[in-house]
């Protein structure tokens, strides 16, 4: 039997170890791998997903956004758009109201939205890095945040 400062101890390492393979996380911009696109410029990723139709190589860029991971949403609020939840949500339903456009699909799940990205042509969307190397049928354009 272990006494109760050693199985501490123990728990203490394995949390340590466990924090250490998180390191290195990231956060990546995907799309079909039928899409032709390459890569998004940081400007016209922002515009895209703040509601501004955006075109690249000549195909229109469809935002999906994913929802369900809050760290991976505050990495989506600061680093592409760079506002608050509530300053964004504000933002796309006022341009809903006022103009019409439409508002973006949301997912939860990795494997619906890669139906989706595969659906639709050039449609976009962030993940982990980890979880977009598991999917078939997608690839990385764009690397938008990463763990140091």
């Amino acid at each position: 039997m272990i006494p109760r400062a050693g199985q501490w101890f123990i728990v203490c390492i394995a949390c340590f170890i466990a924090g250490a393979a998180k390191s290195g996380e990231s956060v990546v911009l995907v799309t079909a791998e039928t899409c032709p696109l390459e890569s998004i410029s940081t400007l016209d990723l922002r515009k895209a997903y703040l509601g501004v139709a955006v075109t690249v190589d000549g195909r229109r860029v469809r935002p999906v956004l994913m929802h369900g991971d809050e760290k991976l949403e505050q990495i989506f609020y600061q680093s592409v758009v760079a506002m608050s939840k509530k300053s964004y949500e504000r933002r796309r339903l006022s341009l809903t109201l006022k103009y019409g456009t439409p508002r973006l699909a949301v997912f939860d799940d990795v494997d619906a939205v890669s139906e989706a990205l595969t659906s639709e042509e050039c449609a976009i969307t962030y993940m982990w890095g980890s979880d977009a190397e598991s999917l078939q049928g997608v690839k990385t354009i764009k690397l938008l945040w990463q763990d140091t």
